[in-house]
């Protein structure tokens, strides 16, 4: 006789044989203990996980000829049939090669016929997404009032893409992902049954590696027993191409420290031995993910399904990061995968995003560069100063009033300085605090001081100067008002451009020396007319 893989000698029989699916099991068994069958059922879920072992356990379960309960019996003719795959009731029709709108009509006639032997005739539909759309609407009509002998179920992965049409006239029910531990479970019995020698470490990894399915599980145990007699940890990881633990740890540590030499080292020497890059990718990943989970969650138990001791290894893995920086790494890393996944090169792939990870161990959190500066209450703000409008034409400027300039004490007595005396002693004083500040101010002059306010004029060239006097007002108003011991307000005036003592007519001649000047006369037939400066020749006086 013929080997028969694992997967199929352990294939469930009956619902107490479904592994994870307690919802689905006790929804159908109480529906056949009180005899409520719906026409159509559609059965959803990842691969792997007893979608179509459900449907034959349900199609055994109303043809039983001796059922007590809900359990089929699994003796009787129809179940042994149905078992065999024989049952002459029990179609069982692949709808990715049986998708035309043809074979749905077919099938629409041969409901009409009634059951030869059983009491049902029931459709298994497996992969129902393949089927085109004609098809669907094909069946439409025969779905929505079947025959009272007919029973239709469909099973697919893909649920999104069944048409709502279909959907609405099927009770639906979703088989969850099997979580690790109930395969390890089941992986446990298999194997003692089985008498097939594997250590804890290396179920473990079979069970981590089924990723949920109880199929892939399953032919994973079949193929290591196949490659060795005694499974261990080692063979396994040699005939999966899986990392090993120690190395994926150490990677992983290498990009949490961002140690990026290190990092290129382990990937030379996985390279070196043959390993899948994109494998390691993955793991990568869920390394991180799970990181990342028990950095949110006290008890990430359910979630991640890890011991404590495992836990405790990736607590202190990710001491010394954040959650802010694990979040960008792990978002990092899944671009990675996707690349990797897709690369030509992995190992370059690999090596160059693992670089950019490198980068997310100096981040500094927006938290953190609070704490370093201070509460906000801490922190003291500069005074808003108004921005004053610029220098214009033939308009003296005043300057607006400073906001938060300290209270200075001030006499009413008569001013007994003049404007020379009072503006060398403020431009020595801010010399202690700003020499370049110091050094603007002593290109203006002093031009008139009241009870009130000194003047200070620059020549028409050096607006920039007054522009510069006005942005740091809030410092020399304070100064100002020590030193005379008045509320004096700096006012600041445009003057005239110097001529060097040259009137007019000295200026026309040294302009029409220019050869620049002789050329553009020369060239446009032009002739000088007059002669003007271009600041203001109205200018404020210069007595006190």
């Amino acid at each position: 006789m013929s080997y028969i893989v694992i997967a199929r000698r352990w294939r469930p029989q009956g619902f107490d044989d479904l592994v994870g699916q307690s919802a689905v099991v006790k929804t159908f068994k109480n529906a056949l203990a009180s005899d409520k069958i719906a026409h159509a059922y559609l059965f959803s879920g990842p691969r792997g996980v007893g979608k179509t072992s459900s449907a034959r356990i349900l199609a055994k379960a109303l043809n039983c000829t001796n059922r007590a309960g809900s359990e089929p019996c699994g003796k009787c003719d129809s179940c042994i049939a149905i078992t065999a795959g024989a049952a002459v009731d029990v179609l069982e029709i692949d709808g990715a090669s049986n998708n035309s709108v043809d074979s749905i009509r077919e099938l629409r006639e041969n409901v009409k016929y009634a059951p030869s032997g059983g009491k049902y005739k029931i459709y298994i539909i497996d992969e129902v997404h393949m089927l085109s759309t004609p098809a669907f609407n094909a069946l439409l009509k025969t779905l929505e009032e079947p025959p009272p002998h007919v029973i239709f179920i469909f099973a697919t992965t893909e649920a999104k893409k069944i048409p709502s049409t279909i959907l609405s006239r099927c009770q639906h029910h979703s088989f969850r992902r099997i979580n690790r531990s109930e395969i390890r479970g089941q992986l446990k019995k298999i194997i003692e049954k089985e008498k097939i020698n594997i250590s804890d470490m290396a179920l473990d990894m079979i069970a981590k590696a089924a990723d949920g399915s109880m199929r892939d599980g399953l032919t994973l145990l079949d193929q290591a027993s196949s490659f060795t007699d005694e499974i261990t940890e080692k063979e396994l990881q040699s005939l999966l191409g899986l990392p090993e633990t120690e190395i994926l740890l150490s990677l992983s540590e290498t990009i949490l420290s961002g140690n990026i030499s290190e990092t290129f080292s382990i990937i030379k020497d996985l390279t070196d031995q043959g390993s899948d890059l994109r494998q390691i990718a993955r793991e990568l990943v869920e390394y991180f993910r799970n990181i990342a989970i028990l950095k949110i969650t006290t008890d990430a138990k359910e979630i991640l399904e890890f011991t404590e001791e495992e836990a405790n290894v990736l607590r202190e893995m990710s001491a010394d990061m954040n959650i802010q920086q694990l979040t960008l790494l792990l978002t990092e890393l899944l671009k990675l995968e996707g690349e990797v996944r897709n690369s030509i090169n992995p190992r370059y792939t690999l090596e160059l995003g693992l670089l950019r990870t490198s980068f997310v161990k100096g981040m500094t959190s927006v938290e953190d560069i609070l704490k370093m500066i201070g509460e906000p209450g801490d922190i003291e703000l500069a005074p808003d100063i108004p921005a004053e409008p610029p220098i214009q034409k033939k308009t003296e400027k005043v300057e607006p009033e400073i906001a938060a300039v300290p209270e200075i004490k001030v006499s009413n007595e008569p001013l007994s300085l003049n404007k020379e005396d009072i503006w060398k002693k403020l431009v020595d004083r801010v010399d202690m605090e700003d020499h370049l500040l110091a050094g603007k101010l002593a290109e203006a002059k002093p031009v008139k001081l009241t009870q009130t306010e000194l003047s200070i004029g620059f020549n028409g060239g050096m607006s920039i100067l007054a522009d510069s006097i006005e942005k740091n007002m809030s410092v020399i108003s304070p100064m100002l008002q020590e030193l005379s011991g008045q509320k004096l307000r700096l006012k600041i005036l445009s003057l005239p451009n110097e001529k060097n003592g040259k009137d007019i007519k000295e200026i026309k001649e040294e302009i029409f020396k220019e050869p620049l000047v002789k050329d553009a006369m020369k060239a446009f037939g032009a002739a000088l007319l007059n002669v003007k400066p271009l600041e203001d020749e109205d200018h404020p006086d210069n007595t006190d």
